[in-house]
């Protein structure tokens, strides 16, 4: 008989190889298994926890409906809605902001109002007009509020008492004052400091306005399609951010840039405001992250036509049926469903030489109430006014102020910037100050757009208390008012404004090898938001916007300056650490040298004589001399401009070097901008006069404009001379480079010197 100790071994022994053997059994039966996997023909099966149930039939047959029902679980699917079944129909600013990104619009100071646009499909519908507000944490709630007028009816009011997140404030609407379709709504709020007084604490105030979440509640959960419902889409689309999806456009084939262009361009003419984004995809496109508002898609029929119909993703989608290989033409109804929404109309035109009433060019009469106020009111001069000289301008102003205002309360008078004159609030008050004479140097105006702005500060009495409710206006100031503007002769001082109002959505054209930089829908954004701001009453001038990229500077027509590649790649690359891509920039002027055909106009409209060949070779010899004496005089007047660019970084830069092309503006933009963004900042410029100057502008990505005004520009005489104008003409010519003309003077005087030196010697008398 074994030993125990034997067994026990054999035992253990005899277990370790049919775990051995069991083992390599398992792996000899898994080995295909995981090479399938590996090829990619099999699943690997994960086991369940040890306290989850096994499935049930029930289970696995929903498990299989969704892996082979792929319609089902598709990226187009669409969250349900709330339980009360509501949407939303936003807010739609009329007015262009020139910063598109965010949700939110934002009203600052003491008082502001705004206007809204408002869509809605079926006022039935509509519950309650709701407002997201979120306010700065300086406004006293107690008495801070805001007032809601939609279609000129006062709709009700609320308090701004919101400051760590946006609050929701509803208000009931009353039968009968919604339209459907397009309505106006406008909100005036009202705020006030919660510590100080005075115009540092209304730089202090801000309350910020959601748009997504602002408009119209609607109720009910079925999306009734039509032209109220894209256009309700439309402003979904612009308040979120998500812009107009268009699909289809890749099968228009060669007619796709006029269909394209068509549609965006009355589009964005109808809606005012800042452009809609537009992007530009297929018909099967995974849906984005922020909800599809509207949409709109080309399919392919027999005759032109709009419809409109409700996508699956509930997006409102205009459907535009297109005739394959046929050009756009009219559609019908498509003009009728998209009236324009805000009219983009150019300040009144003022005469010259006389007294002109505030009340001429749109001026009513203001009352203030607020500790700081600004008061602008623009109006526009002719297109060939130029002033340089000494001539005084003259406003004789009409206004009354409050008694026993703050020591050091005044008003303040500026025009396009420039400060006129400070008038203290002392002194003869509640009573009518009429045609009270400010007289200032007509220089400050120039031609297109001024801006007359009135600015009153109101220090707080105490200033570390919040302001007293005033229930009384502290100064008013009258429509009689009257502005005089000296007489100019009709002349045109080189500045890229006058042909940057005046472009037009065809005015838009790309370059050799503007396609490296801009892209075709960039093309089709960029003339949607010029149809879009097109102002009326500007000349009939073909202005042009030449898109270029950094391989086109050749064709830059440079009128005499001289401007690096380095210089505008130091503005546009990130950093200013930018390497030149093809050498040295471009040292002669291009163009088509066709010339301008503003500068060959005479005073009557007639296109000027052509001299004679033997006389146009004579001018142009003596064209060149005083050229190159103009250089000579300023030698830096080349390196003026690539030191200016060395201290400047944007997003685009705007050129007009050739004096002699005032109507095209070279475009250049720094890579991976937003171009609606781009889009909206143009727009917004041409509504003020703060926009593109002079020869050269640059856009900062804060969307501020940068100006450089070439120091030895020259006015152009677009009349012919007569005893009239040449005082006037002479003193524009001198007043524009007076060191020209000083240093001539000067030589002549030399001349006349030694002239009269050797007239004196030769009739001296000697004495022998």
């Amino acid at each position: 008989m074994l030993p125990r100790s034997t067994c026990s071994r054999a035992a253990r022994l005899r277990a370790a190889m049919a775990a051995l053997a069991a083992a390599l059994a398992f792996i000899w039966l898994a080995w295909p298994v995981a090479a399938q996997a590996q090829q990619g023909g099999g699943l690997i099966m994960v086991p369940l926890d040890s306290g989850a149930e096994a499935m049930d039939a029930a289970g696995e047959e929903e498990m299989a409906r969704d892996r082979y029902a792929p319609d089902r679980t598709r990226g187009t699917q669409v969250s349900a809605p709330d339980a009360a079944g509501r949407r939303i129909s936003p807010l739609r600013p009329v007015a262009a902001r020139g910063q598109p990104q965010g949700s939110a619009i934002r009203f600052d100071g003491e008082s502001r109002d705004l206007d809204f646009a408002l869509f809605v499909p079926d006022p039935d519908t509509v519950r309650s007009l709701r407002l997201s507000t979120l306010s700065s944490i300086n406004v006293l709630p107690e008495r801070s509020q805001f007032r809601v007028y939609v279609n000129n009816q006062f709709v009700g009011e609320g308090r701004l008492a919101h400051f760590t997140q946006y609050g929701n404030t509803d208000l009931p609407v009353p039968p009968g004052v919604l339209n459907r379709g397009h309505n106006r709504v406008q909100i005036r709020l009202s705020q006030y400091h919660r510590i100080f007084c005075g115009p540092d604490a209304a730089f202090a105030l801000w309350t910020d306005i959601d748009l997504a979440s602002s408009g119209a509640v609607i109720e009910g959960t079925s999306e009734a399609s039509g032209e109220e419902g894209f256009l309700m889409g439309v402003a979904l689309a612009a308040a979120t951010g998500a812009g107009i999806e268009i699909r289809g456009s890749a099968a228009l084939g060669d007619e796709r840039s006029a269909w394209t262009g068509l549609v965006t361009q009355r589009l964005t003419a109808a809606l005012g405001g800042d452009p809609v984004p537009f992007r530009f995809t297929d018909f099967w496109t995974v849906q984005g992250d922020l909800p599809a508002g509207a949409r709109i898609t080309f399919l392919p029929g027999e005759e032109a036509g709009v419809s409109y119909r409700t996508g699956g993703d509930g997006a409102q989608v205009m459907v535009i049926t297109y005739v394959p290989g046929v050009a756009p033409r009219d559609l019908p109804g498509f003009d009728l469903s998209l009236p324009a929404l805000a009219a983009h109309a150019s300040p009144t035109l003022i005469r010259t030489d006389e007294p002109v009433p505030f009340s001429d060019f749109g001026f009513r009469p203001v009352e203030v109430q607020d500790r700081y106020a600004l008061i602008e009111q623009r109006f526009r001069l002719p297109d060939d006014y130029v002033v340089l000289t000494n001539a005084k301008a003259e406003i004789r102003l009409d206004y009354i102020y409050a008694d026993d205002l703050p020591r050091g309360a005044m008003l303040l008078l500026h025009i396009n910037g420039h400060n006129l004159r400070l008038l203290p609030l002392r002194g003869d008050a509640e009573r009518l100050i009429e045609q009270f004479p400010v007289r200032f140097e007509a220089r400050h105006l120039r031609s297109g757009i001024n801006t007359l702005g009135f600015e009153v500060m109101i220090p707080g009495d105490p200033a570390d208390l919040p302001c007293p409710v005033w229930d009384r206006p502290v100064l008013a100031i009258g429509a009689d008012s009257v502005l005089s503007v000296p007489y100019s002769p009709s002349m045109y001082l080189p500045d890229m404004d006058f042909a940057f109002r005046a472009l037009r959505a065809e005015g838009v054209q790309p370059q050799t090898h503007a396609a490296r930089a801009f892209s075709e829908d960039d093309v089709l954004t960029l003339r949607a938001a010029l149809a879009g701001s097109a102002i009326g009453g500007q000349t009939d001038l073909s202005a042009r916007l030449n898109l270029l990229s950094f391989d086109d500077l050749a064709a830059l027509p440079l009128g005499g300056y001289h401007i690096s590649r380095r210089a505008i790649e130091n503005v546009l690359l990130e950093g200013g650490a930018a390497r030149s891509l093809a050498g040295a920039g471009p040292d002669a002027p291009g163009g088509d040298g066709m010339g301008s055909r503003l500068l060959r106009l005479t005073g009557d409209g007639n296109a000027s004589r052509q001299p004679s060949a033997a006389f146009a070779g004579g001018w142009d010899w003596a064209v060149g001399v005083f050229n190159t004496t103009l250089q000579w005089l300023h030698p830096r007047s080349g390196l003026l401009l690539d030191e200016w660019l060395s201290q400047q970084r944007g997003q685009a830069v705007f050129l007009q070097l050739d004096p002699m092309r005032p109507e095209h503006i070279w475009l250049m933009r720094a890579p991976g901008t937003d171009i609606t963004g781009l889009a909206s900042a143009i727009v917004a410029a041409r509504t003020v006069s703060d926009g593109p100057r002079g020869q050269v502008s640059v856009l900062d990505v804060d969307g501020r404009w940068h100006n450089w005004v070439a120091p030895d520009r020259q006015p152009i005489l677009l009349e012919p001379i007569s005893p009239g104008n040449l005082r006037h003409v002479l003193g524009n010519l001198v007043s524009a480079m007076p060191i020209r003309y000083v240093t001539v003077l000067f030589f002549l005087a030399l001349i006349a010197a030694l002239v009269a030196l050797r007239l004196v010697i030769s009739t001296r008398e000697h004495n022998t």
